[in-house]
């Protein structure tokens, strides 16, 4: 079976949901036989740099209904199924791409019920104060997420909540909950903390998730460090157009920039501890947080005064040793209940009914 992935974005630029279809393209290929292609939705999107050789992708040139249908009815043929992963600011600014609904709907009912396509929801639709776009333009962006659903043979998402959104706002929509993957891989047995010396603390991900760390969450980050007793501060994304201090509680930061896959992986494997500034009852659609947790160090939450869901340790929980691989233990339990062999099969299942 060939599987075309819509994507916004894909390495070289550091995205969460490019990171996550590149980590499900992988395992549907060694764990269930299926071949992914790419349609990067993004015409600025350069293929110099990206991780991924192995993977066929290609660019839309222009963001609008006719190419996006032309490009499916040319490459999705016999045999072949569409996977949409909706972020739905990351295919218009405004969170509204009525070009991106109208381009599908096009081709899903011009290929009939010989078309499969599937929708991975991970965003629905977003809100806000009237001073802000998103609160004007929240109905807008839930009739498109309704029409997407409805337009889907069967939906996925990455959160409970977000799977009651659909079922509210497009009646009769069952979406499977799949908490996302690793984009870094899923070491098979990685070292207790105990063996982790010295004492690093990892910021993982883009320049909006680390620059939340560093500067709006950064009492939080020097408390958790010095709890920690945290030895050096590795920073890996791309550069900060500010650039981070030079320490935090007494341990030095390490800028060393957007690393290719197999190095993060090996610097998370010799981490004690991992900072997300996330709030807990988002952790399953974060693709950094799932980098934690697949590579066994201590995640440490800063999310806003929510209680961690024993996932995550927080400045001023228990930091005896036994406490804190406990709580590393249980993230990575909790990881390895919807990893890339058992994703494999659902999505199999999903693409064959």
């Amino acid at each position: 079976m060939r599987l075309i992935h819509i994507v916004p974005q894909l390495p070289p630029a550091l995205d969460g949901v490019g990171g996550y279809a590149l980590a499900l393209a992988r395992c549907l290929r060694d764990e269930a036989g299926i071949d992914s292609h790419f349609l990067v939705a993004d015409p600025a999107w350069k293929e110099e740099g990206a991780t991924e050789a192995c993977f066929a992708a290609r660019r839309l040139e222009a963001r609008e209904a006719g190419s996006l249908q032309r490009i499916l009815e040319e490459s999705a043929g016999q045999g072949t199924a569409v996977l949409l992963h909706y972020a739905n600011y990351g295919y218009q600014r405004r969170g509204c791409p009525l070009w991106l609904e109208s381009g599908l709907r096009r081709w899903k009912v011009g290929l009939g019920r010989s078309a499969r396509f599937i929708t991975f929801f991970h965003e629905v639709y977003a809100g806000g104060p009237p001073w802000r776009s998103s609160f004007w333009l929240s109905p807008l962006q839930r009739r498109l997420s309704a029409h997407l659903a409805r337009l889907s043979d069967r939906s996925a998402t990455s959160l409970d909540l977000y799977a009651g959104l659909l079922e509210r706002i497009a009646p009769g929509t069952r979406a499977l909950v799949l908490p996302v993957l690793s984009p870094l891989g899923e070491p098979a047995d990685p070292p207790l903390l105990t063996a982790r010396q010295p004492r690093r603390m990892v910021l993982f991900g883009g320049t909006g998730a680390r620059r939340l760390v560093l500067f709006e969450r950064r009492d939080d980050l020097t408390a958790a460090c010095r709890a920690l007793a945290i030895e050096e501060i590795l920073d890996i994304g791309p550069p900060l157009s500010d650039p981070p201090p030079g320490a935090i509680a007494g341990a030095p930061v390490r800028c060393l920039g957007p690393l290719s896959d197999s190095a993060a992986s090996a610097c998370l494997l010799t981490a004690f501890a991992g900072f997300v500034a996330y709030r807990p009852a988002f952790f399953g659609k974060s693709t950094v947080f799932a980098a934690y947790c697949a590579h066994g160090l201590l995640p440490v939450c800063s999310g806003g005064g929510e209680a961690p869901r024993g996932l995550a340790w927080s400045p001023g929980a228990p930091a005896g040793p036994a406490d804190l691989q406990a709580v590393a233990g249980a993230a990575r339990r909790w990881y390895l209940g919807h990893a890339a062999a058992g994703q494999a099969a659902v999505f199999r299942e999903l693409l064959a009914a």
